[in-house]
């Protein structure tokens, strides 16, 4: 089968499509015909060994294991199970995300698959993932939790209120969308070329970051999802209500010890606040991502694709990628 590898660190000129043997799937393990998969910032992280904290579990001179293929997101079917999974049959369409997806066939753990919506082009459900994922999680880290409600009789209570930085890439563009289904106020700022796209994805209010301080002439927020990696946190604790949540998931800093130390300082200042401020990785976790395939079944979620690339231009994809103001998703066709 073909796969895409990288065996040195550096750019998309590094990687290489090899023959390798298909992989069985183990205990609890299913193996997917890959149909399409996406690029997202953890892969070019990864392909780079940059911040250099990734080849602590990468390798310190080159990528281990030697011809792991790399990607995350995947969309398919079903090519066999392994022992002791249950929900999935020879044939179903799945998407999810795991380790090894810019291959003909990977491997993936039965919690990080759910059955693809029937109505969901398979280019789509490669988008899907990581960045979805991250979305939904990063919203409930920061008290986004499920839409108000109240009873006969009752007043109305205020929507939370909620600004996304960075509205327009993969992480936000869902973002958007999933606040508004969880019945939050959205406030999202992008640039002026996306202003339109950010407004019909549902945000009440588009703010354009080249000509607004987005630090100094907004309202106060319950939550700041911070997507763009690149605004102090005591200027974004500004904009705050006395008991709102920071939440960052923006591209780490620096090739030492930024990264590192900027969900450090966010924990320690958490502690000594009623604020709450935060950074994390999404985790694979098998009601999320039904959460997701349900909403996108019913159209109430879809997902935003910049452009879809064949295979055979996977080091395009990722340069495109890496270069930034992707508007969604760059997809991968395999």
């Amino acid at each position: 089968m073909k796969s895409i590898v990288a065996t040195e660190y550096g750019g998309p000129e590094v990687l290489r499509t090899v023959d390798a043997p298909p992989p069985a799937p183990s205990e609890g393990q299913v193996l997917v015909r890959v149909a399409a998969s996406s690029i997202n910032p953890l892969d070019w992280h990864e392909l780079r060994g940059t911040p250099y904290v990734v080849r602590i579990m990468r390798g310190l001179r080159a990528p281990k294991p030697s011809g792991h293929a790399m990607g995350s997101d995947v969309a398919g079917v079903v090519e066999s199970v392994g022992p002791g999974v249950t929900r999935f049959a020879v044939g179903d369409a799945v998407l999810g995300f795991g380790l090894g997806a810019w291959s003909e066939l990977m491997v993936v753990s039965e919690a990080g698959l759910v059955h693809k919506p029937a109505s969901l082009p398979m280019t789509d459900a490669g988008g899907v993932g990581v960045a979805a994922t991250t979305a939904l999680q990063g919203l409930r880290r920061g008290g986004l939790v499920a839409p108000l409600t109240w009873g006969p009789g009752d007043v109305e209570p205020m929507r939370p209120r909620v600004l996304i930085i960075g509205a327009s890439g993969g992480v936000g563009s869902f973002a958007v969308q999933i606040a508004k289904l969880l019945g939050a106020h959205v406030t999202a700022v992008t640039s002026t070329r996306n202003l339109a796209l950010v407004a019909r994805l549902g945000a009440d209010d588009v703010i354009d970051y080249t000509t607004t301080e987005v630090t100094r002439e907004l309202p106060r927020f319950d939550l700041v999802f911070e997507l763009a990696g690149n605004r102090r946190v005591r200027d974004l604790a500004r904009i705050l209500t006395p008991t709102g949540a920071l939440v960052s998931c923006g591209a780490p800093r620096g090739q030492w010890l930024g990264p590192l130390v900027g969900p450090a300082a966010l924990a320690v200042r958490s502690r000594f606040s009623r604020r709450t401020y935060a950074s994390f990785l999404a985790k694979r976790d098998t009601a999320d991502l039904q959460q997701l395939a349900d909403w996108l079944g019913t159209a109430a979620l879809r997902v935003v694709i910049d452009e879809v690339y064949p295979v055979e231009r996977i080091a395009d994809a990722v340069a495109h990628a890496e270069a930034g103001h992707v508007r969604g998703k760059v997809v991968v066709d395999l």
